[in-house]
């Protein structure tokens, strides 16, 4: 059974729990994270889908949906002013603009629409490719036209051998006139808009999830309610009123994931750990069998002693400790349940092929998990641990295995790291500026640069994952990120920060060794090796070495918290 931690005295250090907001924000911002968001969440009804800490994503799922409708109306708008200027506008104008468009795009450190690099699925890339396309008709159009311009003007002035320049009406002037400045209109109104969203609807006093009773700023929900119709069955999924309360102690939370990371929502793996006890008599060996014990037994045992770690505020900064979670885990493998899809075992979590499995499986699965593991569905016992006001979100999973001669311990530490800077600054912008204004105007210069990615904006869907009849696709339920991990950093911000995430996962690692050596010897084992292996782990002179296994214990994974990259082992120096 979990054992959440609860929290004592007052509430003075309670975290502020700004990573909602900030999301909402990023939703608005990024293209990139909204459009992530909605793939991940709420595109596939079957997928399973993995709990954020500190982020209600109900809320950040509604903005992601306002924010990618809102830039589809936008673009539809401004591909549709385009085409009219396009066939309007002479041909030196067109070329001269594009020419002028590319640098400012090269001179502000963006890269071309044709050339970028854009993490999307294999879905996406049929729009950005017809953007691509269309781009590069309306291109050679323009330099049609250059070259018919010049063709005239050589043309006319060989018949009147004096000095001339081309020649257009005063009513197609005007229409290229207001022609771009419509386009320059629904730019600035589209950062307008967002600037009022960060600075107004999202800033940490004003911030809400639902419609109060006054709007912060003319049209503000019917801004933040676009597209929500397109997406009701799914968004109902995700009410925005979630609580994040603990877990439900008679019920296991299940991690269905795809890939390689099996702690979805957790971030990074820090210097895993396994060990590999002998159980032998402690004393003089006489023989006598050992008293024995059962795995839930020490489960309890080691969860108890945890979760009295947060007692003295001093141990702790911001007595985080104090609030560390705990709960259960049944984690599963996408891949390996539909492989099993028709056992008995999958139908426990996927009981329907047609919905994604269950979010959670009741005492009588954990038990059977914590005794009788599968290779493709594992029990966890889970210890999570928020600091820095959630930014930074320590975890540790714990499994066992027993059998009469041998104790088997796996311990997984894992780290969130902070939301990316650039998500964060929307606490330092000022309600007023004429930042909007000078954007607009960047946006203008480098429009025609940007036509191929609006047209993928704009004509651009989403669509579930191809599954043939009578096929089940893995990805369809697995999932691969969570809404903080699309918006984390890859480490941490500063050095408290790093020395923190040390602290607690020593801490708790400490706590555990001890633990599980008191329990040892209570039962009459000897603890000898134990200690021999609980001293590799706990020494203070550890290097990230490489590929080394030293004595029965071995660790893989990430190695820092600033670390994403490679795999690395944990041993003696």
């Amino acid at each position: 059974m979990s054992t959440p931690a609860t929290a004592k005295g007052n509430d003075s250090s309670r975290s502020r729990d700004d990573t909602t907001r900030f999301l909402c924000g990023a939703a608005h911002r990024d293209e990139e994270f909204a459009d992530s968001a909605i793939r991940e969440y709420l595109v596939e009804s079957t997928r399973s889908i993995p709990r954020s800490p500190g982020v209600n994503a109900g809320a950040v799922l509604r903005e992601a949906v306002a924010g990618r409708t809102r830039r589809k109306v936008r673009d539809g708008l401004l591909l549709l002013l385009a085409v009219l200027v396009l066939f309007a506008a002479t041909g030196t104008l067109a070329v001269a603009w594009l020419l002028v468009a590319a640098m400012v795009a090269v001179a502000s450190g963006s890269k071309l629409a044709s050339l970028r690099q854009r993490r999307v699925s294999p879905h996406g890339r049929g729009p950005a490719a017809l953007g691509a396309i269309v781009s590069a008709i309306a291109l050679l159009f323009a330099l049609s036209k250059l070259i018919e311009e010049f063709d005239d003007i050589s043309n006319y002035c060989r018949r009147r051998s004096e000095v001339c320049g081309p020649t257009h009406s005063d009513a197609e002037f005007t229409f290229v006139i207001i022609g771009i400045a419509l386009i320059f209109a629904v730019l600035l109104a589209d950062r307008v808009i967002i600037w009022l969203l960060v600075t107004k609807s999202f800033r940490r006093n004003g911030f809400r999830t639902s419609r109060g009773e006054r709007e912060l700023w003319r049209n503000e929900w019917a801004i933040r309610r676009l597209g929500h119709a397109s997406y009701a069955g799914a968004l109902a999924l995700y009410p925005t009123d979630e609580d994040g309360g603990p877990d439900d102690p008679d019920a296991a939370q299940v991690i269905v994931y795809h890939g390689y990371r099996p702690f979805i929502g957790s971030g990074v793996m820090f210097e895993p750990w396994s060990m590999a006890l002998p159980l032998e008599h402690a004393g003089d060996g006489t023989g006598a069998p050992l008293p024995g014990f059962a795995l839930p037994e020490l489960y309890e045992r080691i969860t108890s002693e945890l979760v009295k770690t947060g007692r003295s505020p001093s141990f702790s900064p911001g007595h985080r400790l104090r609030e560390m979670r705990t709960g259960d885990r049944v984690v599963i493998s996408s891949v390996e349940l539909v492989d099993h899809i028709d056992d008995a075992e999958a139908r426990i979590v996927l009981p329907d092929k047609d919905h994604a499995p269950r979010s959670a499986v009741g005492r009588s699965v954990v038990d059977r998990l914590i005794t009788e593991p599968m290779e493709w569905m594992r029990y966890f016992r889970s210890f999570q641990v928020e600091t820095w006001d959630r930014d930074v979100v320590v975890s540790a999973y714990l499994t066992f295995g027993l059998d009469e001669e041998m104790l088997y311990v796996e311990w997984t530490p894992c780290i969130l790291h902070p939301i990316h800077a650039r998500h964060r600054e929307i606490d330092v912008l000022a309600e007023q500026s004429v930042r909007p204004f000078l954007d607009a105007l960047v946006d203008l210069l480098r429009f025609p640069a940007s036509l191929p990615k609006r047209f993928a904006t704009a004509v651009g869907w989403l669509t579930p994952v191809n599954q043939a009849e009578g096929t089940f696709v893995a990805g369809r339920y697995g999932a691969t990120t969570s809404l903080r991990e699309l918006a984390s950093r890859s480490q941490v911000d500063n050095y408290f920060q790093l020395t923190d995430i040390e602290r607690y996962v020593k801490v708790l690692e400490s706590r555990l060794l001890r633990t599980l050596g008191e329990f040892l010897e209570e039962k009459g084992i000897s603890v000898t090796e134990f200690m021999a292996q609980a001293m590799q782990v706990t020494s203070n002179n550890v290097h990230i070495t490489g590929p080394v296994i030293s004595s029965n214990i071995a660790t893989t994974g990430k190695a820092r918290a600033g670390n994403t990259s490679g795999t690395t082992t944990r041993g003696t120096s």
